[in-house]
Parts: C-alpha cells; structure tokens; sequence
C-alpha cells in the first residue's frame, strides 16, 4: 500500500489544495490563530467575534452500518459529540472564550436515516450543551437545519456552528511557539472524569482510511451507498471485519464501536489552562487534519522534535496491520495516542501535566521545540518513535 491511500480515497491529510484556494481569494487568516477571528460584533474594541464550522465528516457511516446491522441506534448520539467538539477545541486553541452559541445542521437521506437517528443526535446535543455548562463551559444551545437531500446526500452529513467572543487579552497566538518550548500532549484514550466510557482515541479524522482498512467488502455488498461509486474496488472496503467483530486488540470493543467512540473534548481542561498558566501558553494545538504534522502551520524556523510520544493505541495498530498503511502516513493522518498539545516553557510543563491528570487524562512531554537548522522561516517536524523515525516539512 503506498503512501499515498488516503489521497487515492479521495481524502487529502495536509488539505494542500484548500490553503492554496484561501490564500488565491485572500481569505487566508492573516492574523494566523487556530481559529479564525474577526471584528466584534458588538463593536467592543477589547473584543473579537469567532465563528467556526466544523462537522462529524464520514464518521457517519459507521453507526449508520451499525443501525442497519443490529438496530442499535445508540452511536448516532455520539456524532452530536464529533461535530461539537470539532469546534469547541478549535476555539479554545485560540484562547477561552467569553460567550458561545451552538447551531447544528443534518443534511440526510430520508430514505435511509430515519427520524430515530435524529433523534439521537439533537437530544445528545441538548445533553451535551447541559454537562458541559456544568464544567463552566460557557455554551448555549441555539436552533439548527435538518434538511432532507437524497439526491446529493448519500447517508447521513453532520455538522454544527459555534460562533461567540473573546477578550483580545486572552488571545494565545500560536506563532508564539519558538524554540525552547516544550510541548506537552494531552492523551486521546482512556476515560476522561467528564466520560462514561473509555475511548478509543479515534476522533473525527481518518475516518475514511480507517473504514476502507478495517471493514470488509461485505458492507459494500449489502449497502452500496457507504462508499463512493468511484473509489476503485481494490481501495474500497477491504478489510477483514464487519461493524460487530471483537478483536482480541480491542479488548471487548466491537470495530463498530471503537470506530465510533465520540470525539473527546478537551475545553475543560483547556478552560482550566488558560486561567491558570495564562501568559505562559505561547500555542495550543488541536491535533485533527495532518495529524501528529498539525502544528507545521505555526511559527517560523522551528524544528519540532517529537521523541516521546504515547504508545500506540491498539485501534490504530489495527489499522496499521490490516491496511498496511506506513507508519509516516499513519502519524499524519491520525492522532496516534494524543490530540492536543501544549507549548509553553519547561518551567511550566509540570503544572500543565497535572491540571490535565486532575480530568483524569494522561499527560506528559511528549518533545520540544528547538532552531530548524535548515531554514529561518520554514517548520520542519522530526518524529522519533518506537515505529520509526519520520520528518515532515509543509
């Protein structure tokens, strides 16, 4: 399998071609934040207005599989979870936020995701909103779109809006991160205090690689529409298992299951973060498109050297194997055990460790950020790990 898969899936990991089309309309951010920010609405000079979109992506496909294979609709709830926290982290990259509102948008065949499945995933909405309020999370819910469109929708699209403000004084500039940082990253797996159940790790990135290695061409065969008519037969759906098998790896979890465990948030602690470290988090880096190469985007002439990273969490060794994917792809396409990183000075490491422990989270310094002896403007990632050692440049 060449390095190229998720590209022959029709997916593309560093999005190339979109930051070129931002750059060709000039609609690029200038100000370079996670999260793009504009004028206050309101008019308030301490102020910025944020909106940001963001949704589950093809994760979709698998509980809509497990819907049609065993009548559970319990994993649509968990795609509220996806599409939220694909912004909500977003934005506290940025810093945290003052207000937020929350509109979410489905887009279904109604032919074949039917009014169950909506119901799961606006009242996880609604449930989501209320537990995060109680962890200070300052969000609300507003209204949304359910759109019926079986002539451009295949199965099921989930997305959602979060727009609010935030004081220019919390701002935390990821063009901060210059040599001398080190980066603390925050674990995808285990069970979060705020969780009910232990993830997965897998988020809401990948997806697309990780159903095409792991479920098996029997899913096509008995419901063709998961997959685009184009994508070649030897790409599509060529792994070894359908949405119910329990591999041994996962430890009691089906692949179903562990496909689909919900995106873990991180806005508590990162809430918790920006009060208590402040001034001293020069960036905060959500690790989704580009995986573990995310934060080349930031800052200049650094080289960030990543040399201890978590152990890689089974479901994508299981990828790995089964699709034969190369570890360089695999670590720019998936998280591969942590999805947040913290860069700030090693003074300051500890107490970011511990705040995250006090969520139940592991956390540890996982590298560091040095000089990129090869260019004063250009980012180049050396990743040392136990499945290779791999460098990344934009």
């Amino acid at each position: 399998m060449s390095a190229s898969k998720y590209e022959s899936l029709g997916v593309s990991a560093t999005k190339s071609g979109l930051h070129s089309v931002l750059q060709n309309t000039g609609l690029e951010d200038s100000l370079g934040l996670f999260a793009k920010v504009t004028p206050d609405l309101a008019g308030s000079d301490e102020h910025y207005s944020v909106v940001h979109c963001d949704g589950a992506g093809t994760k979709t496909i698998v509980p809509y599989l497990v819907y049609r294979e065993t009548g559970d609709s319990s994993l649509f709830r968990h795609l509220a979870q996806d599409a939220l926290v694909m912004n909500l982290d977003d934005i506290y990259c940025i810093g945290a936020p003052e207000h937020l509102v929350l509109a979410n948008a489905i887009a279904r065949n109604a032919r074949l995701i039917d009014d169950v499945a909506l119901e799961q995933i606006i009242g996880s909405y609604k449930e989501l909103v209320s537990n995060l309020s109680e962890l200070g999370i300052p969000l609300v819910m507003s209204g949304g779109e359910t759109a019926d469109c079986g002539d451009v929708v295949r199965t099921l699209i989930v997305d959602a809006v979060i727009s609010g403000r935030i004081k220019k004084s919390a701002i935390i500039d990821a063009n901060r991160i210059s040599p001398g940082d080190v980066i603390v990253g925050l674990s995808s797996t285990g069970t979060a205090s705020y969780e009910t159940v232990e993830n997965s790790g897998i988020g809401s990135n990948g997806l697309t690689l990780a159903r095409h290695t792991l479920l098996s061409r029997e899913n096509v065969e008995r419901y063709p529409e998961v997959v685009d008519p184009s994508t070649s037969t030897d790409l599509a759906y060529h792994g070894p298992f359908r949405v119910g098998d329990k591999p041994k790896e996962l430890e009691g979890k089906s692949v179903g299951e562990a496909l689909s465990s919900p995106t873990r948030t991180y806005a508590p602690v990162l809430h918790k973060l920006c009060k208590s470290l402040s001034g001293d988090i020069h960036g905060l880096i959500h690790l989704t498109g580009g995986g573990q190469t995310k934060m080349l985007r930031f800052g200049k002439g650094n080289l960030f050297v990543k040399d201890k990273l978590f152990p890689t969490p089974a479901l994508f060794s299981l990828i790995q194997e089964h699709g034969q994917v190369g570890w360089k792809e695999m670590y720019q396409v998936f998280n591969m055990g942590h999805r947040l990183e913290v860069y700030l000075p090693e003074a300051r490491a500890e107490e970011a460790i511990s705040i995250a422990e006090e969520f139940n989270i592991a956390a540890q310094t996982v590298g560091r950020v040095e000089k990129n002896p090869n260019s004063d403007t250009e980012n180049e990632l050396l990743l040392k790990s136990s499945n290779g050692e791999f460098r990344y440049s934009l």
